[in-house]
């Protein structure tokens, strides 16, 4: 069965009426007809996470691997001209990028540069199958995951950036955001006046403030979000009872 169209065709804001048709022509049965928008979306979910090999999968297990740990993450953090997929933050940044089974690997040369030069630790969570390739494209610091029926494996572990820019690290901050940690929002004068250890630090504490709340609305709301719509609900903070009608 397709079920990659299955989760193409998913969308957290679906209707109930709408979930119950996509399952409906997805299994040509009218059993669903009875079940609740929340049943219906666990459905859905249930079988992307076992039989379906995209990005998804892979976020969820990364947002599951730092849950309960002391670290503020996020999703899609922008870093010069790319986005990491997942960032987490606490002592240290730690980046990771994600590269599933039906992705292409044709921006990794540039997505590693960019990250490595604003971020301390740098990861690569692929699938299995793009091993000997991802290995070609990436530098010798970065870290390398792979998840064999579910458990996580560590290929090889990410080590400090030795490309860490604090020009380009003051890229990544916003002029509110400036303002508050150097208390001035001109990069020049800021690189003049300050270390690149301090501007390191700062950069963290900016991101751990800015990610902050959305993040401990997903750790408070864990056990209802379902794994697909973690990106959603980070995003947005709504209620998981209003949109899942429960």
């Amino acid at each position: 069965m397709d079920y990659s169209s299955l989760a193409r065709s998913y969308n957290t804001l679906s209707s109930t009426h709408q979930l119950r048709e996509l399952l409906a022509a997805f299994f040509q049965t009218e059993k669903y007809n009875d079940f609740t928008k929340y049943e219906l979306a666990k459905i859905v979910n249930g079988l992307v996470i076992k039989y379906y090999n995209g990005e998804q999968i892979l976020k969820y297990r990364l947002a599951k691997e730092f849950i309960n740990k002391n670290y503020v993450a996020a999703f899609e953090v922008k870093a010069k001209t790319s986005r990491t997929d997942f960032l987490v933050i606490n002592g240290d940044t730690k980046s990771f990028e994600v590269k599933s089974k039906i992705d292409t690997l044709n921006r990794l040369k540039k997505q590693v540069k960019d990250y490595g030069n604003v971020f301390e630790y740098n990861t690569v969570v692929i699938d299995k199958s793009h091993l000997e390739k991802v290995l070609e494209l990436i530098p010798d610091y970065y870290g390398v995951w792979y998840y064999n029926k579910g458990r996580k494996i560590i290929y090889r572990v990410a080590q400090y950036s030795p490309k860490i820019n604090p020009c380009e690290q003051l890229g990544l901050f916003n002029k509110r955001e400036l303002r508050k940690a150097f208390g001035n929002p001109e990069k020049i004068a800021i690189l003049n006046t300050h270390s690149s250890k301090e501007i390191n630090e700062a950069l963290k504490n900016a991101l751990k403030e800015r990610y902050k709340k959305r993040w401990s609305f997903i750790q408070a709301n864990w056990n209802i979000i379902l794994p697909i719509d973690l990106q959603f609900f980070f995003n947005t903070n709504v209620n998981p009872e209003i949109i899942y009608g429960l």
